[in-house]
């Protein structure tokens, strides 16, 4: 009672806070010109620094020498294709500052800055100003959360010859599949500032591919946007419970999608609108698996949609640059300002229960920033498909996060995350375990149609660089959630489940990141659960590369 009770009150604490709108201070780059229409960007110089400044007496020696001189440094082309102006245009702050947070998500920089070298004047000249990291990673990674353990070998280089593209090639093994991956992967091909994506996956279990070519809205003046894109997958999955596999099953799976969007003109230039239009075919097929140890008791039934849709996007620019909020030491771009996305399709089946259904897909987020030591960040939405007269695999679910500079180096987070759905497909129901939020229990722990978590941490941020390597940061946590509701597998765990603990984060300064728009911060963190049955083992250890802290 006293849990569910604590749970509640924290909801109410943030709902409160989010009705404040006092806005942070720190919004631009430069504003000097931004009321001259008549500056020209007379030119633009690129500095790339290497990877370790060798006039710093700390990054002086042979072994950063060397890795300098073996590292091949981003051609400035593929600086200048993520660059949102060019020299001759007139000189507008915004398009700095978007270009300065495209720079940022590049997974080959550490950090960018882009900036006006002097007083306004007709003929401007901007600076870029860019740090390598090192991309070219052989070697092999492993996780542990909720009792299972994943670890990969292999050798990726996320800029490739300098030219900002990814190449991968890795073997994985994970507690539902080994297998081997190769990947290309280009953030800006330099046409139309287009993505390309092509990947291949065989694995113990199946054949997994991906292609995709798309022009994504880079910014917010981006007039048009347009893409294709096939993933095809075949897999075994699960159903759990109490963390033991209960059911087991072949997975065969399509998507395939194209879209055209074009941007709505409007008097406001602080916010957009969006207006996208397209196709998709939607298959997924289910054998059963029958084994000792799992039998197939219940299969999925299978799936398809075809459907054409149309999408609407409201976006408010009002960004601000933070630190230390889910990164260590490192500028982090939040936008403050609302982000509302809604999506309706019209579906056509062989199966007579998914034909004419309604396929629906909605977002709201916000930031608040009621001063520069608290930030609330808050996203709801909304999903699903209406059909016969009822909604199915529909899912609501909130997310919010309250972060509090508590002290210089620490903040006190707050984060809850609620989920309702109704008739969910079989294999997609809300899981939760030490994989997903509640650390101190063995991955996939509880399963149903309801889900509630609460997150409580206080977070320390170290400021030293160490061996001139990394960041490191730490947390004492406390966890409280549950999944329940309806399930294709009956739960024999259905309470409210809590654990507590310390961990470590470690943010490296001088590689690439595995993600586009993401830094790695490994996580490593001992729990303890407060609840459950003797089965579970009083601690639970993790270790895992996460998107933040």
């Amino acid at each position: 009672m006293q849990s569910s009770l604590a749970f509640r009150l924290t909801s109410l604490l943030l709902l409160a806070i989010s009705s404040s709108e006092v806005l942070s201070s720190e919004r631009s780059l430069q504003d000097e010109c931004a009321s001259n229409e008549n500056s020209v960007i007379d030119s633009i110089s690129i500095d790339i620094h290497p990877i370790f400044d060798e006039a710093n007496p700390k990054e002086n020696n042979w072994l950063f020498k060397t890795v300098n001189y073996l590292h091949i440094n981003t051609n400035e082309s593929v600086i200048r294709k993520d660059l949102l102006f060019k020299e001759g245009d007139i000189y507008d702050e915004k398009l700095l500052q978007q270009s300065e947070r495209i720079l940022r998500t590049r997974r080959y920089l550490n950090y960018a800055t882009i900036a006006p070298q002097q007083e306004c004047t007709a003929n401007q000249k901007v600076k870029v100003d860019v740090r390598e990291v090192w991309t070219l990673v052989p070697g092999a990674t492993f996780s542990h959360a909720g009792g299972n353990s994943n670890y990969s070998y292999g050798l990726r280089d996320s800029n490739f010859l300098g030219l900002g593209k990814t190449l991968e090639v890795k073997h994985t093994s994970t507690s539902q599949r080994t297998g081997n991956l190769f990947k290309y992967y280009d953030p800006n091909s330099g046409i139309l500032n287009s993505t390309v994506l092509l990947q291949y996956e065989n694995n113990s279990d199946g054949i997994a591919k991906s292609a995709a070519f798309i022009k994504p809205f880079i910014a917010f003046e981006t007039e048009w946007s347009a893409g294709i894109s096939h993933d095809q997958y075949t897999q075994e999955s699960a159903l759990y419970n109490a963390g033991e596999v209960a059911n087991r099953f072949a997975h065969n799976n399509l998507n395939e999608s194209i879209f055209y969007g074009i941007k709505i003109d409007t008097p406001n230039d602080e916010t957009v609108h969006r207006i996208i239009a397209g196709y998709n075919r939607s298959q997924d097929n289910f054998l059963p698996i029958l084994s000792p140890s799992a039998p197939s008791m219940l299969i999925p039934r299978d799936r398809e949609f075809n459907y054409p849709w149309a999408e609407y996007q409201y976006i408010t620019d009002d960004y601000v640059k933070a630190h230390n909020i889910q990164q260590i030491n490192r500028v982090e771009d939040i936008n403050l300002g609302s982000e509302i996305r809604f999506r309706l399709g019209y579906a056509s089946s062989r199966y007579s229960v998914y034909d004419k259904s309604f396929i629906f897909d909605s977002s709201y987020e916000k930031g608040v920033a009621l001063n520069e030591n608290h930030l609330l960040l808050a996203r709801v939405g909304a999903g699903g498909y209406y059909g016969l007269g009822e909604f199915y695999n529909s899912k609501l679910h909130a997310k919010a996060s309250y972060h509090w500079k508590n002290f210089n180096r620490g903040q006190f987070f707050v984060g809850v995350t609620a989920a309702r759905g109704t008739k969910l497909f079989q294999d997609s129901p809300f899981e939760l375990g030490g994989d997903t939020g509640l650390r101190g229990y063995p991955a996939f722990y509880q399963a149903g149609d309801r889900l509630q978590l609460l997150t409580i941490e206080q977070r320390f941020f170290g400021e030293k660089e160490w061996f001139s390597l990394f960041h490191m940061g730490a947390a004492v946590f406390y966890d409280e959630g549950r999944a329940w509701g309806e399930s294709a597998i009956p739960q024999s765990q259905i309470t409210r489940l809590r654990d507590i603990g310390v961990g470590l984060r470690i943010s490296g300064t001088r590689t690439g990141n595995r993600e586009e728009g993401a830094h790695n911060v490994l996580h490593i963190d001992v729990a303890s659960p407060l609840d459950g049955g003797n089965d579970i083992s009083k601690f639970q250890w993790l270790v895992k590369v996460k998107k933040g802290f």
